[in-house]
């Protein structure tokens, strides 16, 4: 089953670009890292400097090129370490296979969204839940406390270095319940109301700077109640002691990962005033600068309160009917989830586990019986309680964190429904033998079938998609309409280009093209979150550089402008008034200095008739070697080739060739037979008789020489 999700894998991660390209950004500033050191003072980032100091360690003892690749494949490792976490948890709690097995396909499918941004953070922070959620609950599930406090504070460090807001609340998890098995009945029972109180407290304190917006007002109603519901199962359950020692292995495995990445990253020119700004104060600011919410069902507010309300009934007086209905709400839940799960992979992975894992999330912990080993219901607390926590991801910013965040519910709703199953079959008497197996064999057949959906995804992007072939990022497979276009902005780029800059920032066209940015202060909303002094330093850059060229994403703009961020501010202004587009494929542009001509290479304009005047194509190409033959064809695989223009007598060629600032190189020549292009040159051809043509932004064309190899493929552009 591992070897299979592997495959599907690596599919899928090298079948994904996201245009927005926080994997580039995230590349890009360790790029910048392990050249100059100097984070937060040189180098840009919003993340801590655990990853930093793990990468630059990784690319000093291994001298491994942190690229697209090396990106995907450790994306890969944290995805798969992640589900087999989550398979041993089950595994430890059921000793069932296919549940398990279960487990394995559901929680890769509910972590998909890892396909988006390779490499950033988000990875690392989900393996790391994962490693201190299991690993904490093995520990417990031995009785061994000290290893607990041990892992638990190693790890809470990590992710406080990496993300601090996702390692205070791990550390807030784990320091937390640690205080609930104090020795001291008294003092963990005041640790038991300190705890109930921070549930309410902390979302409201965490959120209160995009308070009282709707969606945020629900995520804090859904977090409490959750919080206060487990806290009613966890005062009722026997709970492992923590002594002195515990706490003394808890803070200082804590300490000991601090100093150690701290001390690496301030010996790497990053002083201590740098580090507490760009770990503790820069974050605390990312609620005014952007945020983007949660679509919460209407029914969720509903569904949190009337759970609340059914746990302070079955918690006061246990009834038969409430312990079916938590069975039978536990099957109904893990089979939306198959649904969700299966329907969404194609498109935008609907968070399900984060959207009800979070108010339904206390139904698969309470007990349906007798708790038949104490050791191993406290284990599935504890990991419940770290699930609860780490939701609080998903603000202010709900894309993905909303699934590294709530992935932890999967193997919990997996124990869940497998107790249930037993639970009413164990009610059928003679027919609750055939229960089980009909209702094994009806999951183990839907894991498969999610199996195969995902290999078939998997692999049908995999071999239809297109190569993209630059440096670094070889292996991506992706859409033709998006890699033609990232390869013509390359090409234009590697022979006009001096500085390259993006807006919004992609640094994977520094990563690919080699060219550098003006400065290493670069983040994707650069117009939002570099100060004043460092947008003018790159404009210092930039003024300077008459070579500079800049790539503009419309989409994006636009799409920030429409949620209402427009990017404003003095590098923005100083970008409008003194570069201009020379040509857009798609929603891309590509811009030089006002004054400036450029030769855009690999792209054609079409001339409609005028008058007397034929209808004609033009090409610019930097092809070489003999070329007889033009195609237009469609797009997208399988590539249809709508129209063949061979050179001939009847529709010459008319061939220019240029000089970089688009002058003409040489006399221009009427071709009828074979052309020998030799570089930078202008194709000009009348296209009359041809059939209708679909829209110009389908199409793409193929200059292709007599033995039908492609010397170019170009795209039309405005």
């Amino acid at each position: 089953m591992l070897v299979a999700l592997g495959v599907c894998g690596y599919w899928l991660l090298f079948t994904q670009f996201m245009v927005y390209d926080d994997e580039g950004y995230v590349l890009w500033s360790l790029h910048n890292y392990f050249q100059e050191g100097g984070l937060y003072t040189r180098v840009y980032s919003q993340y801590g400097p655990f990853i930093y100091t793990l990468y630059h360690g990784i690319h000093t003892l291994f001298g491994l090129a942190f690229d697209h690749v090396t990106g995907r494949l450790i994306t890969l490792f944290y995805w798969l370490g992640a589900v087999v976490l989550a398979g041993l948890f089950v595994w430890r709690q059921t000793r069932s296979a296919i549940t398990t097995s279960g487990t394995l396909v559901l929680t890769f499918a509910g972590l998909i969204v890892m396909t988006n941004e390779p490499i950033h953070p988000g990875g690392i922070l989900t393996f790391l839940s994962a490693l201190g959620g299991v690993g904490g609950a093995c520990a417990l599930g031995r009785g061994q406390t000290r290893l607990f406090a041990l892992l638990c504070g190693a790890i809470g460090a990590a992710m406080l270095l990496t993300k601090i807001n996702v390692g205070v609340f791990f550390l807030v998890s784990a320091g937390s319940w640690m205080a609930l098995g104090l020795s001291s009945t008294k003092l963990a029972r005041v640790c038991l109301w300190l705890a109930a109180l921070g549930s309410l407290l902390v979302p409201f304190l965490l959120m209160n700077k995009l308070w009282p917006d709707p969606w945020v007002a629900i995520f804090a109603l859904a977090f409490a109640l959750s919080a206060l519901s487990l806290l009613w199962l966890i005062q009722a359950t026997p709970r492992h002691w923590f002594g002195g020692k515990s706490w003394m292995g808890f803070i200082g495995a804590a300490l000991a990962i601090m100093v150690i990445v701290l001390g690496a990253t301030w010996l790497r020119g990053t002083g201590l005033a740098a580090l507490w700004h760009g770990i503790v104060l820069a974050p605390l600011g990312q609620p005014n600068i952007f945020e983007h919410q949660v679509f919460w069902p209407a029914l969720v507010p509903w569904l949190a309160l009337g759970l609340f309300a059914l746990v302070i009934v079955h918690q006061a007086r246990q009834r038969a009917w409430i312990i079916h209905l938590v069975a039978i709400l536990r099957l109904l839940l893990v089979i939306g989830f198959f649904a969700s799960t299966y329907l969404g992979i194609e498109n935008s992975y609907a968070p399900y586990s984060f959207l009800y894992g979070l108010p339904f999330v206390w139904l698969m912990v309470v007990p349906l019986g007798p708790v038949k080993s104490a050791t191993l219901h406290q284990a599935k607390l504890w990991l419940t309680w770290v699930f609860i926590w780490q939701t609080l991801h998903a603000y202010p910013v709900a894309g993905s964190q909303m699934s590294w965040g709530s992935f932890l519910w999967v193997p919990l709703a997996m124990v869940g429904c497998h107790e249930a199953l037993n639970y009413l079959t164990g009610k059928m008497g003679l027919w609750g033998r055939g229960g089980q197996n009909v209702s094994g064999g009806v999951f183990a057949t839907a894991s498969i079938l999610l199996l195969l959906h995902l290999g078939y995804v998997g692999g049908y992007r995999y071999f239809t998609g297109q190569s993209l072939g630059l440096t670094g990022g070889k292996n991506l497979r992706i859409s033709d309409k998006l890699a033609g276009a990232y390869r013509i902005i390359d090409k234009n780029v590697r022979l006009h280009g001096g500085s390259l800059f993006s807006y919004p920032g992609m640094f994977s066209f520094n990563l690919w093209t080699g060219h550098p940015t003006p400065t290493p202060a670069n983040v994707t909303h650069w117009f939002s979150l570099l100060s004043v002094a460092q947008q003018q330093a790159i404009i210092d850059k930039l003024q300077a550089d008459d070579r500079a060229v800049i790539v503009v994403q419309n989409y994006l703009v636009k799409l920030l402008i429409e949620h209402g961020h427009p990017p404003q501010g003095i590098l923005e202004r100083y970008l409008m008034q003194n570069f201009r587009p020379v040509f857009r494929i798609d929603s891309f542009e590509f811009w030089a200095k006002n004054g400036r001509p450029i030769t855009s290479i690999s792209t054609a304009r079409w001339h409609p008739a005028e008058g007397n005047m034929l209808a004609a194509m033009e090409l610019v190409t930097a092809a070489e070697g003999q070329s007889g033959s033009i195609e237009i064809r469609g797009l997208y695989y399988p590539h249809n080739t709508i129209v063949a223009l061979p050179v001939s007598p009847i529709r010459p060629w008319q061939v220019t060739p240029l000089h970089p600032d688009n002058s003409p190189a040489g006399p221009m020549t009427l071709a009828t037979t074979q052309v020998s292009l030799q570089g930078l040159s202008q194709i000009i051809m009348p296209l009359g008789g041809l059939p209708p043509l679909p829209a110009l932004n389908l199409l793409e064309i193929i200059i292709k020489d007599p033995s039908g190899k492609i010397l170019d493929s170009l795209r039309f552009a405005d």
